[in-house]
């Protein structure tokens, strides 16, 4: 007697991708950063609420220069405003080469990347299901 029926593999469903919303952004430290950015023509700035699917950090900024003295001026600038509120980085990476400046204050990490180094690294596609905040230019930043 031959059993002509293969076995059955379990059915697979694909993964549908969440619907995020915005998040809503409520650490005026976020907002600082994002108002030192700006004021160094900072190009597709995004927050990524990363809070629900890690505990490394609250948000994610995430932000591009022009060139790699442009990526450590808009990091020079997080830094400059965020030290008027008493805020300093845990640590910073990637400063001296200007590619991928990474900036660590705790409750949330600054990414200032080139083009091509934010291209090549894709945090946004990484962290997908995180919520996510574009901010157009010349957008109007809430007061806290």
């Amino acid at each position: 007697m031959t059993n002509d029926t293969a076995p059955r593999l379990p059915v697979r469903k694909l993964a549908v991708p969440a619907e995020t919303t915005p998040p809503k952004v409520e650490d005026r430290r976020v907002w600082q950063v994002i108002h030192a950015l700006q004021e160094k023509k900072v190009v597709a700035p995004v927050i990524l609420d990363i809070g629900r699917l890690t505990s490394i950090a609250d948000y994610f900024i995430i932000a591009t220069g022009t060139s790699s003295r442009h990526v450590q001026a808009l990091a020079d600038e997080v830094e400059r405003q965020l030290g008027l509120l008493k805020t300093y980085p845990r640590h910073i990476e990637g400063y001296a080469d200007g590619q991928w400046v990474l900036m660590d204050y705790g409750d949330f990490i600054v990414h200032v990347f080139t083009p091509e180094q934010r291209d090549f690294y894709g945090l946004e596609r990484l962290w997908s299901d995180a919520g996510k905040l574009v901010l157009q230019e010349g957008e109007s930043l809430p007061v806290m």
